[in-house]
C-alpha cells in the first residue's frame, strides 16, 4: 500500500442547461459510420452489484475523492468548439476526505492520435513538449494505465471499480459510491474525454468514470453564492493563499484541486454531493447534465 502523504498545514465555461451530444460531424463522421463497439459481458456483472445494493449502502457517503484535470491539444487559432483537444495528460490525485491525506498519485502523458504535433501556442501553455508525448501511451494505453491504479485502491474504493467494463447503456447514474471524480469545470470528462478522445480513438468511458461526479466550478459558485465562475487562483485568493507550481500543468493543477476540495470540506463545512452526471452509449454518444 502506497505510504499516505499527510497534508500538514491546517487548510484554512459552465452551463445549467444538460448537455447531450449525439458526438456529430465534429470530424467529418456521424454516429451512423460508427460501428458499435463489443460489449463486455462483465457489464452484467455491475448492474448485478448496483442492484443488490443495500439500504447501509444507499447511505454511503464521500470519503475518497478523485481529482482529475487533463491538458488537451489546442491550436489557439480556432474557438473552442472548434478544437480538436485531444487528451495529452492525464493526472488523478487520490485523496482520503476523511484523513486529510493524499493517498497516492497517477501521472501520465498521452500521446495524441490526430494531432500529432503539438502547436507552440500549446506547449507554451502546458509546459508539455513534443518529447513528452511522442514516447507517451496511447489514449487506450493510458486508460488501461488507469484502469490498474483504480484497481490497485479497489480495496478503499466501494463499490470496487469495475475495471475493463464500459458503463451500461442509458444509465445516467450508477449506485451510490464512497467515491467521486472531481474537476474543474465540466470540460475535462465531457469534452476532452466523452466529446474528444474517446470517440476518435474508439474507447468508451470507464464505467467507474461514467454517472455522476462533481464540478469543483460550480460547487464554489453556488456554495459562495458566486456571480460567475472563477479559475483556480481566485478560488485559492479566498483562503489567501497562491497557487503552488505551474498554473496548466496537468499534475500540478490536480494538486490544486486537491487543496481547494479539502478547503471547501476542512473550512468550510461543505457536504461532498455530486452535481454533474454523465453516462455514454455503445456508438459513443453521450448525455451530460447538472443535477
Amino acid at each position: 500500500m502506497p505510504k499516505k502523504k499527510r497534508i500538514h498545514r491546517k487548510i484554512n465555461t459552465d452551463k445549467k442547461d444538460d448537455l447531450s451530444s449525439s458526438i456529430g460531424n465534429d470530424d467529418g463522421a456521424s454516429n451512423s459510420e460508427l460501428s458499435p463497439l463489443e460489449v463486455d459481458p462483465n457489464a452484467d456483472e455491475l448492474v448485478q452489484n448496483i442492484a443488490n445494493l443495500t439500504v447501509s449502502d444507499l447511505n454511503t457517503r464521500i470519503r475518497y475523492i478523485l481529482c482529475l484535470d487533463i491538458e488537451a491539444t489546442f491550436d489557439g487559432d480556432k474557438s473552442f468548439s472548434q478544437e480538436t483537444h485531444e487528451v495529452i495528460e492525464l493526472p488523478c490525485i487520490l485523496i482520503d476526505i476523511k484523513e486529510r491525506a493524499i493517498i497516492d498519485e497517477f501521472h501520465t502523458f498521452v500521446k495524441p492520435t490526430l494531432e500529432s504535433q503539438l502547436t507552440e501556442k500549446c506547449v507554451a501553455l502546458t509546459g508539455i513538449h513534443q518529447e513528452d508525448v511522442d514516447h507517451a501511451p496511447t489514449f487506450a494505453e493510458a486508460i488501461h494505465l488507469l484502469d490498474g491504479f483504480m484497481k490497485k485502491h479497489s480495496d478503499k474504493l466501494h463499490p470496487p471499480p469495475q475495471v475493463g467494463t464500459p458503463p451500461p447503456n442509458g444509465w445516467s447514474r450508477l449506485g451510490p459510491r464512497n467515491y467521486a471524480w472531481v474537476t474543474d469545470g465540466h470540460a475535462d470528462i465531457e469534452r476532452f474525454l466523452c466529446l474528444r478522445s474517446c470517440r476518435i480513438n474508439r474507447v468508451r468511458l470507464p464505467a467507474y468514470m461514467a454517472g455522476q461526479y462533481i464540478d469543483m466550478k460550480l460547487l464554489f459558485k453556488t456554495h459562495f453564492r458566486e456571480r460567475s465562475f472563477r479559475r483556480i487562483p481566485e478560488m485559492l485568493a479566498k483562503w489567501g493563499l497562491k497557487f503552488e507550481g505551474r498554473e496548466h500543468s496537468g499534475l500540478q493543477d490536480a494538486r490544486q484541486v486537491a487543496r481547494i476540495m479539502l478547503l471547501m470540506v476542512q473550512n468550510e463545512g461543505v457536504e461532498l454531493n455530486c452535481n454533474r452526471s454523465i453516462v455514454m452509449g455503445q456508438n459513443l454518444s453521450f448525455t451530460a447534465r447538472r443535477l
